[in-house]
């Protein structure tokens, strides 16, 4: 882990607990005990955090006063770079969520680069398609049976979307049936989770405003370390994949009661327990 992303983790850890001991830093992001002591030291010094003996605690502040975070991962990856990720993957697992949509929906897609991936091969079918992003707007226009609602809000010319607490209000007047989005990582402690807050906050309010709530992965989010938390796995329905190998994760999964469909195309063998006289 870089030291920006530490400086983030600590940050978020702090702002959850309120309280961090230097051993639980080192363990936490790997780093030896000296290493995570000059980092709280940093992090005092931009008023994050005051140090007391053997850890940190976190330092309240008022709504006006900007907390200190590394700009070098403020933003994450634009959705042109992100658009050039895994396009394979994507587009098998936005052709399976095609099965999950029928003709009156109300949708609500995520400006992630797998739901515009969904949003190209969505057919041209009564539907209601709600969204922040602009490229998603742009690809359904052709369609004249969709009716297709912007959030509006703050626009982003990095994200090419709509963000901020205009997009958020905006998702509280709309009863949707079915929510599509992505995210950043997939940790095991139960977190899907955003590269920013302020993608986060939304999906949030996402989350709360939809019934059924599926999340479009590939498998490189698994196991990612990211900054903001969207929601926990028992939060979502179902998750598509283009492949789970982590028993961990997919044992995790199971006991949050998630459904997750995998559109690998390479055909696992069988499994089989130790001691067991044949395959299962």
């Amino acid at each position: 882990m870089l030291p920006v992303e530490r400086h983030r983790f600590i940050t978020e850890v702090l702002s959850q607990r309120g309280r961090v001991l230097v051993q639980e830093v080192a363990a936490m992001c790997h780093i030896s005990m000296e290493t995570a002591r000059r980092d709280l030291a940093l992090l005092e010094k931009h008023g994050v955090l005051l140090r007391s003996h053997g850890g940190a605690v976190f330092v309240n502040r008022h709504e006006n006063e900007t907390l200190y975070v590394p700009a070098q991962i403020e933003q994450g990856e634009s959705f042109r770079e992100r658009s050039n990720q895994s396009p394979d993957q994507k587009t098998r697992i936005a052709k399976r969520a095609l099965a999950l949509i029928n003709p009156g929906d109300c949708l609500l897609l995520d400006s992630s680069s797998t739901s515009w991936f969904l949003a190209r091969q969505l057919p041209d079918i009564q539907l209601v398609v709600l969204t922040n992003s602009l490229h998603i707007i742009q690809t359904l226009a052709a369609k004249a049976n969709v009716k297709t609602i912007g959030l509006g809000g703050e626009y982003s010319a990095k994200y090419e979307d709509f963000i901020g607490v205009l997009a958020e209000k905006i998702l509280k007047e709309f009863v949707i049936n079915k929510l599509f989005f992505s995210c950043h990582g997939i940790s095991h402690e139960g977190g899907i989770r955003e590269s920013n807050e302020h993608h986060a906050r939304l999906k949030q309010q996402m989350v709360l405003s939809s019934e059924h709530k599926i999340l479009l992965a590939d498998s490189s989010k698994f196991g990612r370390r990211s900054f903001a938390r969207i929601c926990h796995y028992r939060e979502i329905d179902t998750l598509i994949t283009d492949s789970l190998e982590d028993d961990e994760f997919r044992q995790e999964l199971a006991w949050s009661n998630v459904n997750v469909i995998e559109v690998s195309p390479v055909r696992s063998k069988p499994k089989t327990h130790r001691g067991d006289p044949f395959p299962i």
